[in-house]
């Protein structure tokens, strides 16, 4: 039997035993369970942002800690990812905002990432908000990025880094977005950044967020007009443990 890791809870909205339960079932593979561990967080109201966050990334980061410690195997640790990435597909109907705002994000993990879920949860809060949010998944191609980039013209772009090996990558893929779109507004985020410091990328209107909560704040106070003047911000850091 897999001891379970200690983590502090994010939220006291969500119980411990729920915590607990969600994680074992994602461990088992119990797609049903998780689906209705999900469905119960939701009808006793606690919002779409508190279950990503304070269960679906509490898990994650418990998984990626018994992953690391070769506590489980690489495929259990894909298997629980799996699990989350379609319990996001599930919860989908009830993110987006009825009320549409005509604003544009796209998102994308850098070429080379494998890790997605993350930005996922990223494009939700957009349209949380009313925005429409092209997400565009892992490992991007720096050139098929740009000739999205120059059909959709967003308003804003995205980008996660999980792992700082791929750090090059994303100067590269900044240094390609900002030579054809030197105003585009950039935000940057992911584990990987945590590790390097997120100083090393920062630049003219990029932006940097810690967590959903921030990002929400970044999205309902987002002012075209004032992009660059807003604090340093950035995108969750989502942990996808393993390779």
């Amino acid at each position: 039997m897999t001891t379970l890791p200690s983590m502090p809870l994010a939220s006291t909205l969500i119980s411990a035993r729920t915590h607990a339960d969600f994680l074992a079932a994602l461990l088992d593979g119990d797609r049903s369970r998780c689906l209705a561990l999900t469905e119960q967080v939701l009808r006793s109201g606690i919002p779409v942002l508190t279950l990503y966050q304070d269960l679906y990334q509490s898990a994650l980061y418990q998984i990626g800690e018994l992953w690391a410690s070769n506590r489980i195997s690489v495929a259990r640790e894909h298997l629980a990812t799996a699990l989350v990435e379609g319990l996001l597909n599930q919860v989908y109907p009830r993110v987006i905002a009825p009320h549409r705002v005509h604003r544009r994000i796209v998102v994308a993990s850098v070429e080379g990432e494998l890790h997605q879920i993350g930005a996922k949860m990223v494009c939700d809060v957009f349209e949380m908000h009313g925005w429409d949010a092209f997400y565009l998944g892992a490992d991007m191609p720096t050139c098929e990025l740009l000739h999205l980039l120059r059909e959709q013209c967003p308003d804003l772009l995205g980008l996660s880094l999980s792992v700082y090996l791929h750090l090059n990558t994303l100067l590269h893929m900044l240094d390609a977005v900002r030579a054809e779109f030197p105003i585009l507004p950039i935000l940057i985020g992911g584990q990987g950044l945590r590790q390097v410091g997120p100083s090393l990328v920062l630049g003219p209107a990029v932006h940097y967020v810690a967590d959903l909560d921030a990002l929400n704040r970044f999205v309902a106070d987002w002012d075209q007009t004032a992009v660059s003047a807003l604090t340093v911000t950035t995108l969750p850091t989502i942990q996808e443990a393993g390779p």
